[in-house]
């Protein structure tokens, strides 16, 4: 068996998402079967919590056989949140 390479890093980040609300992150061009986990890392200083929840990943393939993904992040904390995503995906 042979085991797959991950490669890993910042996927994008958000600024000013308040309590409830959601951000939704779109890529085009991706790979067909290419495996993809993201997390939401909020920024936070100490003494503060933030609660951040990756909510959906999606992918839609077009009529001219583009793929896109799309991400999307909700705030489940009590106060407004900065954040970065990372993913990991095979190669």
């Amino acid at each position: 068996m042979t085991i797959a390479k991950l490669d890993t890093g910042l996927w994008a980040t958000g600024i000013g998402l308040a309590p409830g609300q959601e951000h939704s992150w779109t890529q085009a061009d991706q790979n067909y079967g290419q495996v993809r986990w993201f997390v939401a890392h909020p920024l936070a200083l100490p003494g503060t919590e933030r609660r951040l929840e990756v909510t959906h990943v999606g992918e839609w393939v077009s009529a001219t056989r583009a793929r896109t993904i799309n991400v999307v992040v909700r705030n489940v904390g009590s106060t407004t949140a900065n954040y970065g995503i990372f993913v990991a995906q095979n190669v």
